[in-house]
């Protein structure tokens, strides 16, 4: 009798198995489908929405929040690199205003002379610098997967808007992932010979259609490091035109980097300038890109803030983006910087 049971349940058990197993393929086909149409729908209306909105604090927490699901779709074969690239990037972003927050405490700990105070913030900043650069790192290493690693004086295929800002926004990770972990003593490891890459990738972009940023990438590197600059370069006057180009076109990157370089080589008067012509130029900017403008508005703001709390133990005032504590009044007027506060 028992024989006869186990006879008739085997079928039974084969069918059941087979149809798990059916189960689970439908499973993955749909997973990929699902995969394939978040991809598709990022890049066709998620993408561009977020580039109109200015609110940076959204922009990265959305990185935060959705990369590890739009990533994990990689996994049953669809194709979300071109995106990754953006949204690890804005997740940086996160972490980079973390590790300004701590540098100003630090700032302001030594201005009072609360050594440990100041030893714990400059801690905890190095610490959010190695989450910047580990994004940051991984935001150019997917740009790598995405377009392939290629030879010297070698373009990949840029046909799409897309795939031009992907490579501009991947190549300028790849940049600022070096100079966060060098912030943070290098515990990450980026590779030193990345910004000699990124400087020849950004020739690949046209510079007038691009707000004059690939320029400005490109003088940026050679006034951090003179030897990777051709022959005959003058990295300040093509942060000039690229600073002016931005301005002019409505998204105001170039001139970030023209103030950044001054800030690395410790022109006060240069960096002082930028700010103040950032600040006075924000106006007509490009609805479509607000938040690539934004992006450098935070970028300024922290130079800025950086200044205001090194002479004051403040940060820059509400409003007060290109004043400084010691500005002259105006003639005929009487400016009290306390109005500001």
């Amino acid at each position: 009798m028992r024989s006869l049971i186990t006879k008739m349940l085997r079928p039974a058990r084969v069918l059941i198995a087979g149809g798990a197993l059916l189960a689970l393929q439908g499973c993955g086909m749909i997973y990929k489908t699902t995969g394939d149409i978040l991809v598709s729908f990022g890049q066709a209306e998620l993408l561009p929405y977020m580039l109109a909105y200015d609110d940076v604090r959204m922009g990265c927490i959305m990185g935060e929040a959705q990369t590890p699901l739009l990533m994990s779709f990689e996994t049953v074969g669809s194709h979300p690199g071109r995106l990754g690239v953006m949204t690890f990037v804005t997740s940086a972003v996160c972490a980079e205003q973390l590790s300004l927050e701590s540098e100003l405490r630090y700032l302001r700990a030594m201005k009072e002379g609360r050594v440990a105070e100041a030893q714990d913030a400059r801690i905890e900043q190095k610490r959010w610098s190695a989450l910047a650069a580990q994004r940051l790192l991984t935001a150019y290493q997917r740009l790598e997967v995405e377009y392939g690693k290629l030879d010297e004086g070698e373009c990949p295929k840029l046909n799409r808007k897309l795939d031009q800002l992907v490579w501009l926004v991947g190549n300028i990770a790849g940049a600022q992932a070096l100079v966060a972990d060098g912030a943070a003593d290098g515990v990450v490891g980026v590779p030193r010979d990345i910004v000699g890459k990124v400087a020849r990738n950004a020739s690949c972009l046209s510079n007038e259609n691009w707000w004059g940023a690939p320029e400005g990438l490109r003088a940026t590197i050679w006034n951090l490091l003179p030897q990777l600059a051709p022959e005959g370069a003058q990295p300040w006057p093509k942060l000039e035109q690229s600073a002016e180009m931005g301005f002019e076109k409505g998204v105001r990157l170039g001139s970030a980097f023209l103030a950044l370089s001054a800030y690395s080589k410790g022109d006060n008067d240069r960096l002082r300038k930028a700010i103040r012509d950032f600040a006075a130029n924000d106006e007509n900017l490009d609805p479509d890109y607000a938040m690539i403008d934004a992006i450098a508005s935070v970028l300024i703001q922290g130079l800025s803030d950086r200044m205001w709390t090194e002479a004051t133990g403040k940060r820059t005032p509400v409003n007060g983006l290109g004043t400084f504590w010691d500005d002259q009044p105006s003639s005929g007027s009487k400016v009290d910087i306390d109005d500001l506060l």
